[in-house]
């Protein structure tokens, strides 16, 4: 892989896939909606030639294939946070796969938990094309994920305020070091045969929420507290996000089987949770106190 195209670049999992591609000298054109994520982008990597950026809508064929010329890889993440709008996933999906087409870019899609029951990314009897994959992946958390139902949990955590039980914390689930999702996404994305295939990726093992903030709040030195969401609340959020109890529900199904097609992609070396739930506390607490760190 000489160069790579990171779409919604400036999302938690862009910016660590772009960390990356360029840790690994792979040169990367970073695209996104944002002008203030690329500018963050571009002052993060003042002092390399290997990052270009582009500012285009992820759903605009033609801005991305003019940003796409001479890439050899697309990465682009779906349903890795709660705010994902189906379709424009729908016309990102399509737009990304119509370069591809375009240009020969192959393509690596990163698919999360927060697929709707009633959405589907591709047709489970027609697999991945030779020349793209499809990567599983369990919740994500670490530095710039957001959006995510631990995310705000450990955002709770910081505050020390009480953490609304959106799902039950007892039950043990996957999840996911953002450093380490890319690390394998870049790892199957640099292997010939991975291609045509769907992978799962998982994390250190199965563990429940309230381990996780545990793990948090002894970085805080606090107590996680827990408190059920009352019932107008839960009528509220769903009038807010009309999709939230079936997400919600699906959610409470995903222990340690994910359900999901695919095979296991063995990976390497996973951060311990005390590790990486630190660094994540460190990282979010930095930004709270006004640090300078990417958002």
């Amino acid at each position: 892989m000489i160069k790579a195209m990171v779409v919604r670049a400036g999302s938690g999992w862009g910016r660590a896939l772009t960390k990356r591609l360029i840790g690994a000298n792979v040169e990367v054109v970073a695209y996104s909606g944002s002008l203030r994520k690329l500018e963050g982008l571009e002052e993060t990597y003042a002092s390399t030639s290997l990052l270009r950026t582009v500012r285009g809508n992820a759903r605009n064929r033609s801005e991305l294939l003019a940003a796409a010329e001479g890439v050899d890889v697309i990465f682009c993440g779906a349903y890795l946070t709660y705010d994902d709008e189906p379709e424009k996933v729908r016309r990102m999906l399509e737009a990304v796969g119509s370069v591809s087409a375009a240009t020969g870019a192959r393509t690596v899609m990163l698919e999360g938990v927060y697929l709707p029951a009633d959405e589907s990314i591709s047709d489970p009897a027609n697999p991945p094309v030779k020349s793209s994959m499809r990567i599983n992946s369990p919740e994500l958390y670490g530095e710039g994920v957001s959006n995510t139902i631990t995310h705000y949990a450990l955002r709770k955590v910081i505050q020390g305020k009480t953490v609304k039980r959106l799902i039950d914390p007892s039950v043990a689930r996957d999840y996911l070091y953002i450093e380490d999702a890319a690390r394998y996404a870049l790892e199957l994305a640099s292997t010939e045969s991975a291609y045509g295939g769907v992978w799962n990726l998982r994390g250190n093992g199965p563990i429940s929420q309230a381990e996780l903030l545990d793990l948090a709040g002894s970085v805080v030195q606090a107590t996680p507290r827990f408190e059920p969401i009352g019932g107008w609340q839960l009528r509220l959020l769903q009038w807010y996000e009309p999709r939230a109890k079936k997400m919600l529900n699906r959610l409470e199904r995903l222990g340690e089987d994910s359900g999901r097609d695919g095979t296991d992609f063995c990976a390497p070396s996973p951060t311990p949770y005390p590790e990486s739930i630190a660094s994540t506390i460190k990282h979010m607490m930095r930004k709270r106190h006004g640090g300078t760190q990417l958002d």
